[in-house]
């Protein structure tokens, strides 16, 4: 049994991973000049501010934020031109998958050195940051980008200014690309819902919003202890890595744990993200269901509809939709998606597989249901598909860890390695 200044060491690593101190006075502060400075000039200052607590307090190089700006005003300068949404679409799926070799370049090569950076830094944080910028240009050419065929004159017409997809004003768009809670963590809010609220922001913070604001960062805390305590004294995943001699139910046990932390700990760096974001009178949208909802599901398909909800209804309008949704081919539309998730993750052959498996459970599950119906067999019990479910959850969480966390692993998932080009 770990001693209790263990336990408290561990405690304190967990929230420095959730949040630094640096991180959270940071935002508090941000939150209170936000609220000194008169209510005309509010929408103006949340940009630099924003700039200033990814900057000193989340200590992301000024790079990351200089290139991410310079990306997203291109996509705008793009939108603006009304070239076809179509090629825009195109130039920035290259440019992620471009951007993939450069994080390996950075990471495994002398260029790191040269960077400043560690390998453990630039994937979870320059990369997350690249992975969600992606998502948020995608559908920000999608929805406001001009159709392919239309002409100069019909772009140029009043009717298509005041057209849904006509283009938005360019402040409101810089705070929606740079806005710190959505800048460096989930979930993703789409530009619609972002303009109606920055186009009213409320005059005073109230004490309720307030209230929950502070206690959705308190839950993200609570988790990160809590998640700390779990594996130092279960150590779960250190369990599945070396399952070499060990008894079935000790795997099994640990497989169940080690998915329930893994939501733990991904739905904890949301709540800090919505939490952070009320403290600056905007409501973010939830991204994960509540414990007590995520513990009964055990269908696969109900899993991805709870599970990172503005990534998956993201593939559902982007991917699957366009390409038929259930209309025809449901099941190459699955796999696709799914595929096209693993990419996401990761621009190899390793993400495809990935993506590729996961939309084989979901294929599996839809087939068996189907037959299982036909044929009049009696259902698998609830507790057992939610204990599969959660093994499956767990093996994600394994097969993800590498691309997260360990650089001497992770190399192997760029094209980079595969093409030979570094050593």
């Amino acid at each position: 049994m770990a001693s209790f200044d263990q336990l408290w060491a561990y405690a304190a690593g967990a929230l420095q991973v959730v949040v630094s101190f640096r991180t959270l006075a940071a935002i508090g502060l941000g939150a209170v000049a936000y609220w000194l400075i008169p209510h005309r000039h509010r929408p103006k200052s949340l940009i630099p501010i924003s700039i200033a607590v990814v900057l000193l307090g989340y200590q992301r190089p000024a790079l990351l934020v200089v290139a991410t700006a310079a990306v997203c005003g291109l996509v705008y300068a793009a939108v603006c031109a009304r070239l076809p949404r179509r090629w825009i679409v195109v130039v920035i799926v290259a440019l992620y998958a471009g951007l993939h070799g450069l994080f390996g370049l950075l990471t495994f090569t002398p260029w790191l050195s040269w960077s400043g950076l560690t390998p453990e830094y630039v994937l979870p944080t320059i990369g997350l940051t690249a992975a969600f910028t992606f998502l948020r240009m995608i559908h920000f050419s999608v929805d406001y980008g001009a159709a392919e065929g239309t002409s100069a004159d019909e772009a140029a017409s009043p009717e298509a200014a005041s057209a849904p997809g006509a283009t938005p004003h360019p402040l409101t768009y810089a705070a929606w690309c740079l806005f710190f809670p959505t800048f460096v963590h989930l979930p993703l809010i789409r530009y619609q819902a972002w303009a109606e609220q920055f186009a009213n922001p409320p005059r005073r913070l109230e004490v309720r919003h307030l209230r929950l604001a502070v206690l959705r960062i308190g839950q993200a805390l609570f988790k990160g202890v809590f998640i700390a305590i779990v594996y130092l004294t279960l150590n779960p995943n250190g369990i599945l890595l070396s399952p070499a001699g060990r008894p079935f139910p000790e795997l099994f046990a640990a497989a169940i744990v080690s998915a329930v932390l893994y939501y733990i700990g991904f739905s904890a760096f949301m709540d800090l993200g919505i939490g952070a974001a009320g403290l600056y009178g905007i409501t973010l949208p939830e991204n994960f269901a509540p414990v007590r909802k995520m513990v009964r599901i055990n269908r696969m398909r109900d899993f991805w509809r709870n599970w990172n909800i503005t990534t998956t209804r993201w593939l559902n309008d982007y991917v699957y939709q366009p390409l038929g949704g259930h209309r025809r081919h449901p099941v190459r539309n699955v796999l696709l998606t799914m595929t096209a998730c693993g990419l996401w993750h990761s621009v190899s052959l390793f993400g495809a597989a990935w993506g590729f498996g996961l939309g084989m459970l979901l294929v599996i599950e839809h087939g068996w249901n189907r037959l299982r119906i036909r044929r009049s067999w009696p259902e698998v019990p609830p507790a057992l598909r939610g204990m599969l479910l959660l093994c499956a959850v767990s093996f994600v969480n394994l097969a993800l860890t590498p691309y997260g966390y360990t650089a001497q692993s992770a190399k192997y998932l760029y094209p980079l390695y595969w093409l030979g080009l570094a050593t």
